[in-house]
């Protein structure tokens, strides 16, 4: 194809483009289409109809990103819509991210991600979404405690030759985030949580969190008769595990905060390395509380 021809096609396709993003000018146009296009579940329709919707959702996301100026305000809009479909609330906010940086946008990307189908989003993606968003400093209270709705939540690393179990996930979610965001939130959903599972991420969080009440969840859980035996040894398990390191010898610096800043600064790298340097500053942590 000579340089001209591949000139025209060039310009043709940019006014392609532009000519289909001007379609998406008005709230209503924008909300017609994200309910035309978004109102399914992927994990119920073929691998062709996936093919089809994915084919159909990049080209929304061409559109988009072809006028944001224009299209950006009216996806906000939508991503604060409770009501628009639960599958949107995943790939909305991806696109989002893709355009916009804002503290504002990452707010906004945090609230409507615990509205997603986890049984419709890949638990990786999920994952490095919300953790991203957690090393930004946004609250990312309900989007981590979410994963604690779908008891097989796992996150392989293939590169790193490990899978996240759900427990460590919630570690790795909240803990970089200022637990006066998220402890009570956490407190209060143990307090009706009925997944074991979930019980039992929420204590591994519990022990990690390293706070009074943190410890006052762990302490009554291993006594409470209303919860199944697997749950009380969990609790027990990690009470045990504080008193076990609370002697050990140490000669990691720094303050309790420092060593807690440290460690929520560690938890932004996704490794079996990181996570085990994060283990060992809670043992410090531990260390040092028992000073006080």
């Amino acid at each position: 194809m000579g340089f001209l021809n591949r000139l025209t096609l060039v310009l043709i396709l940019i006014a392609s483009c532009v000519a289909q993003a001007q379609t998406l000018t008005t709230q209503a146009a924008m909300h017609s289409r994200v309910l035309s296009l978004y109102s399914f579940s992927p994990s119920k329709i073929s691998k062709a109809q996936q093919s089809q919707k994915s084919q159909q959702m990049d080209q929304f996301w061409t559109e988009v990103k072809a006028a944001p100026e224009t299209t950006l305000p009216l996806l906000r809009v939508e991503l604060a819509d409770a009501s628009n479909p639960r599958f949107f609330m995943m790939d909305g906010t991806s696109l989002l991210l893709s355009l916009s940086k804002e503290t504002a946008d990452a707010d906004l990307a945090a609230q409507a991600l615990p509205r997603a189908d986890l049984h419709d989003v890949v638990p990786s993606v999920y994952f490095s979404t919300v953790h991203d968003l957690s090393m930004s400093g946004a609250d990312t209270t309900q989007a981590g405690l979410h994963i604690l709705d779908d008891p097989k939540f796992r996150v392989p690393l293939p590169q790193h030759a490990m899978t996240l179990s759900q427990p460590i996930s919630l570690v790795y979610l909240l803990l970089p985030v200022d637990q006066n965001l998220w402890l009570q939130a956490a407190v209060d959903r143990f307090a009706t949580e009925k997944d074991e599972m979930a019980q039992i991420g929420l204590l591994t969080l519990f022990f990690f969190s390293q706070t009074k009440e943190g410890d006052q969840v762990l302490a009554t859980a291993a006594q409470d008769s209303n919860r199944s035996e697997t749950v009380r040894n969990e609790a027990a398990k990690w009470i045990k595990a504080a008193k076990d390191v609370s002697t050990a010898k140490s000669k990691m610096p720094g303050s309790e905060e420092q060593i807690r800043e440290r460690r929520a600064k560690r938890l932004g790298s996704v490794s079996d390395e990181a996570l085990s340097d994060a283990q060992d500053m809670t043992t410090r942590i531990i260390q040092l509380r028992r000073k006080k």
